[in-house]
């Protein structure tokens, strides 16, 4: 598609999101009840692992500055692009160091859950803590509750948590024999962090404590730096130095669960697993394993490299198909059409078996993953039609690592 029809289109969507957000923030919802948000299981543990998976996501894959396989448009610009790596070793004391190829791609290591119902897990198949322990009352559920301010004003708030869980399916599947790029110790399935334990998630002012420079860029003027952000990571990468933004999805700041009365839910949603990998980064969890310097052995990272990271929705509709398939009514879809994602050959309308025409929606990527703060116009915003209250998603992170000559014929 040419470059000016992309842009027209882009900035048609935005426009409309813009105008969308301002009559719904002005709009008064009634608030939900805790029997409203029930806890769905995602069944990703499963063959879920196997057919949802985009591993095209993987590439592309460079050894040295050279492009093996996939596009290297998607290749993050700060990665490594020496061809020649030597780790480790010490040549005082008799010992040789590792010395191979430079070899650098994304690998599938996390996932990343974003669930209205704090202590719900819908990825492990649905388990609930909140109501049997009474965790959960109307103050913490994050459904959209309307306040009275003074006048005519008017809150509107949504909130969400999230739980992120070791994911490495390339060491799971026995996809990846290179010790060297496996340097994070995670071998299986393993729940690590969840934000219903962290107290400052829920609490603008602790929250000013793990990011004191948030007071500089919640204001009007950091909207210029979102906007760049925005069309920057639709078209291309998202721009580190604009650290405080997540590109179309709003601000990183506040690092907290509220993120507004966005009428895109896919956005709020992508948003909340952005500032939870900020957060990760900043306390030291997350470690860049880009660029020359860290090719050998990860380096702490305050500030999250967004060009390090791309993501997967994998539920409730998963990107790794490339068209799904929406009834426009209840008697559109019949017994084989209903709750499933096909891929048909062209973009457009198709009459089913009942002869009622469906709506065929088609990721603009050329690829089943996307960059932190991509429109969700490119990549699914339908994507929450058929659940909008959790999302899982992959997180895929690049990887440059020493590839070890000897190993590799040893192998």
């Amino acid at each position: 598609m040419n470059i000016h029809i992309k842009l027209v289109i882009f900035f048609i969507f935005s426009s409309f999101a813009a105008l969308s957000y301002t009559a719904y923030s002005q709009t008064a919802e009634e608030s939900l009840s805790i029997s409203d948000i029930t806890c769905p299981s995602s069944n990703i543990i499963g063959k879920a692992l196997i057919t949802d998976v985009c591993w095209e996501g993987i590439f592309p894959m460079f050894i040295g500055n050279a492009s093996v396989i996939g596009q290297s448009k998607n290749a993050p610009p700060d990665r490594s692009n020496d061809w020649v790596c030597a780790c480790g070793g010490s040549l005082s004391e008799g010992q040789l160091p590792q010395v191979g190829a430079r070899l650098g791609f994304f690998m599938p290591k996390y996932l990343l859950t974003v669930t209205k119902k704090p202590y719900c897990f819908p990825e492990l198949n649905g388990t609930e803590l909140a109501s049997q322990l009474g965790l959960v009352s109307r103050f913490n559920v994050g459904n959209e509750d309307m306040s009275q301010g003074e006048g005519d004003s008017i809150t509107n708030q949504s909130s969400y948590s999230w739980h992120l869980a070791a994911l490495p399916l390339m060491n799971i599947l026995e996809l990846l024999d290179v010790k060297s790029c496996v340097r994070d110790g995670y071998i299986n399935f393993d729940m690590l962090w969840i934000s219903e334990t962290l107290p400052h998630w829920y609490d603008p002012e602790l929250a000013y404590y793990i990011a004191p420079e948030s007071m500089l860029f919640s204001n009007p003027l950091a909207l210029a730096g979102i906007v760049t952000d925005c069309v920057a990571s639709s078209f291309s990468h998202p721009i580190d130095k604009i650290f405080f933004a997540a590109g179309c999805w709003g601000n990183m700041y506040p690092l907290t669960a509220h993120v507004g009365a966005n009428p895109d839910k896919v956005a709020s949603k992508s948003l909340i697993a952005a500032r939870a990998l900020f957060f990760l980064a900043r306390i030291g969890v997350l470690e860049r394993t880009m660029g020359d310097d860290a090719v050998c052995k990860p380096k702490k990272m305050p500030i999250l490299k967004k060009t390090q990271y791309r993501m997967q929705q994998l539920w409730p509709m998963s990107e790794s198909e490339s068209m799904d398939v929406t009834c426009q009514n209840e008697q559109a879809c019949d017994a084989t059409t209903v709750d499933t994602t096909l891929g048909p050959e062209k973009f457009g309308a198709n009459v089913n078996s009942n002869n009622i025409e469906q709506i065929k929606m088609n990721s603009l990527n050329e690829t089943c993953t996307h960059p932190i703060g991509e429109s969700t116009f490119s990549w699914g915003i339908w994507r929450g039609a058929k659940q909008e209250d959790h999302a899982s998603y992959l997180i895929y992170q690049w990887n440059d690592c020493c590839l070890d000559v000897v190993d590799m014929f040893k192998n």
